[in-house]
């Protein structure tokens, strides 16, 4: 077992690396935004109660002596889980650290902020790393209808106890009844209407279309969309353009007939690296999928800190997000880590509709 020790870099201290991470930039995570982050006790979480019982229900008219009809409860009310640890780590090796003692000897200081590029970017990657496993989730489950198994090909470590699945009711899972891929007959405005018009007979009152931007694509190529969002003498000179999501927006908010529907593109890239060292890169959230919602925020981050006194090793918190920084002996190592007790909580998963615009139904 490696011996631990104080950081090897000459001059890094806490209050250094607690200053890097706080300069990290976070804007490019979108969970931050639609998930935003909560702090909790007891490291269990548990969604919003009672998300089903927030539909309208009228009273009934009642006889003086008879007796008042009982309305039901929700089925499914809250779901909550153990919340999982999320951790990633990188060593700068002894060939490395042998690079760092000449660039240190050259600058003749030692002053852990000249040579920053020794130990910053290990940070950066490690807090960054615990931002991208949260943006996974978070959307990942979203787009699939609440449900996201970990296996060997999404999770290094292989841990299928903390699997998610909310158990979503089969009338929120729908379908468009043409393909949005395909320019020439995608029906879009059509579907959308015939959507919106399902979730109000659901209680439901969606404002936000959640899709990626392969998805986008498809519905700015559709002939019904350019031609819908094109002026009057555009479409007369057949000049109209594909428009970009603004303009498709903005011509959405004019629909009487779709409650003013929005689109929100979900525009991200996750690199994940397994056991074996290959990596592969793409957008969580899945294609062909759309999520109509109520609001923006679709949940929260939920998350607690582990209360730690490891006088040896240096340690910055942000939020949610813990990096720790320390050396061993054998072997000679200067070890980075970033570590989470966080999980992207889907509080809004029983008041959303979930289509495939594929015009295929859910399997």
């Amino acid at each position: 077992m490696a011996t631990v020790v104080n950081t090897l870099i000459e001059g890094l201290t806490e209050q250094m690396v607690q200053a890097r991470v706080n300069s990290i930039d976070t804007k490019p995570f979108l969970f931050g935004r639609y998930f935003p982050v909560k702090k909790v006790n007891g490291f269990v979480w548990k969604t919003l109660g009672n998300q089903l019982a927030k539909k309208n229900v009228a009273a009934d008219i009642h006889t003086d002596n008879g007796t008042i009809l009982r309305k039901r409860r929700p089925v499914f009310e809250s779901a909550k889980g153990d919340i999982p640890f999320i951790s990633i780590s990188r060593d700068m090796t002894r060939s490395e650290i042998k690079e760092y003692q000449t660039e240190l000897a050259f600058a003749q200081d030692a002053d852990a902020a000249a040579l920053v590029q020794f130990w910053g970017d290990d940070v950066d990657f490690c807090f960054n790393g615990v931002q991208s496993e949260l943006e996974y989730i978070a959307w990942a489950l979203a787009s699939n209808a609440g449900k996201l198994a970990f296996t060997t090909t999404n999770n290094a470590t292989f841990a299928n106890e903390f699997d998610l699945d909310y158990d979503v009711d089969a009338e929120q899972k729908k379908y468009t009844g043409t393909d949005w891929a395909t320019a020439a007959s995608a029906d879009i405005i059509g579907d959308l209407a015939a959507l919106v018009s399902a979730a109000k007979g659901m209680g439901l009152n969606p404002k936000f279309a959640f899709i990626n931007l392969n998805e986008l694509y498809n519905i700015c190529s559709s002939e019904q969309i350019i031609k819908a969002c094109a002026s009057f003498a555009a479409n007369a000179l057949s000049i109209a353009q594909t428009p970009d999501l603004d303009q498709v927006n903005a011509m959405l908010a004019k629909q009487a007939w779709l409650n003013g529907i929005q689109f929100r593109v979900i525009d991200q890239t996750i690199t994940r690296e397994l056991t074996d060292g290959t990596q592969t890169s793409g957008n969580p959230f899945a294609d062909r999928r759309m999520i109509l919602s109520e609001q923006e925020r679709l949940g929260t981050t939920q998350y607690d800190i582990l209360q730690e006194s490891e006088q040896l090793i240096l340690r910055a918190v942000r939020a949610h997000t813990v990096v720790k920084k320390y050396g061993t002996i054998e072997p000679k190592s200067e070890v980075t880590i970033g570590q989470a007790d966080a999980v992207p909580v889907f509080d809004t998963a029983y008041r959303n509709l979930y289509v495939k615009t594929d015009g295929s139904s859910w399997s």
